[in-house]
């Protein structure tokens, strides 16, 4: 997955991105930069795109010229390794070809000595549209952990509100419904990675993790798969803002959804995975 360098979008959509940035940069101790992306990986698998919408400090050029090889936090967060954290952005194993020398020999000298500053990085993916994928990443020049994470994750859903209804308007009317779909489904996500929380003992980043490695292997949508598993629970239709509209869960997706549940529900009985 390549990415391409910062993106004009609409004045109000970047205003708003420029101010959450500002809030999540203010609550983040260290931090050297920020940045939002979008991309479409189911659409694009082997050669996709990873569009940077705005960014500030570090995250203005740092976000955008890891392409090819020099893969970061950003593009991995995109391509489904859900939310996540380093250390050491430029010794971490996951991305073995990124290096702080690599890095430098592709930026204008004026940028050294600020992307030589950085050491952490942390990103979180949330849905965006149909196949799309909104990401919130950050700079630091310590450490990133958990902690950085779950910062993130308290932003994250304004960024995605902002990203997806700023996309309503430039399209047609069958593409703005799956936008609104996904919008809608925001709520059904959110509980049903509460109930996985609640039942493992976890937290908000293992339990997307379970969703989402359950939606990849049953080849169901994350959207679709969290409605059913609501509804399967509730036996009633999930949750949705007022005025939107419903994501319908298929007959495929309620069955894996009561795999699901049953699995869950061996594991609090016996302690042990039974995820299908």
């Amino acid at each position: 997955m390549n990415t391409t360098p910062l993106e004009p979008v609409a004045a109000p959509l970047g205003s708003l991105l420029s101010r959450v940035l500002t809030g999540v940069r203010r609550d983040v101790s260290g931090d050297l930069g920020a940045a939002v992306s979008v991309a479409h990986p189911a659409r694009n698998r082997g050669g996709g795109r990873l569009s940077v919408l705005a960014a500030s400090g570090v995250g203005e050029f740092l976000t955008s010229v890891t392409t090819g090889k020099l893969w970061g936090p950003s593009i991995l967060a995109a391509v489904g390794e859900g939310p996540l954290a380093t250390a050491d952005i430029w010794h971490d194993e996951r991305w073995p070809h990124l290096s702080l020398e690599r890095l430098l020999h592709k930026v204008d000298a004026a940028q050294h000595e600020l992307i030589a500053r950085v050491r952490g990085a942390a990103a979180i993916p949330s849905i965006w549209d149909e196949d799309g994928i909104v990401v919130l990443s950050i700079y630091l020049d310590g450490p990133a952990d958990d902690g950085t994470v779950a910062t993130l994750a308290r932003h994250e859903p304004l960024v995605t509100s902002a990203v997806t209804m700023a996309g309503i308007a430039e399209r047609n009317q069958q593409q703005s419904q799956r936008v609104l779909d996904a919008l809608a489904s925001r709520a059904a996500i959110e509980q049903a990675k509460g109930v996985i929380m609640g039942i493992r003992n976890c937290g908000p980043n293992a339990a997307w993790d379970v969703l989402r490695a359950v939606s990849q292997e049953a080849n169901v949508k994350l959207r679709e798969l969290a409605t059913a598993l609501v509804e399967h629970i509730g036996q009633v239709p999930a949750d949705k803002p007022t005025d939107q509209s419903v994501v319908h869960a298929d007959e495929r997706a309620r069955e894996i959804a009561a795999k699901l549940w049953s699995g869950l529900g061996q594991e609090r009985t016996t302690g042990e995975t039974h995820i299908p």
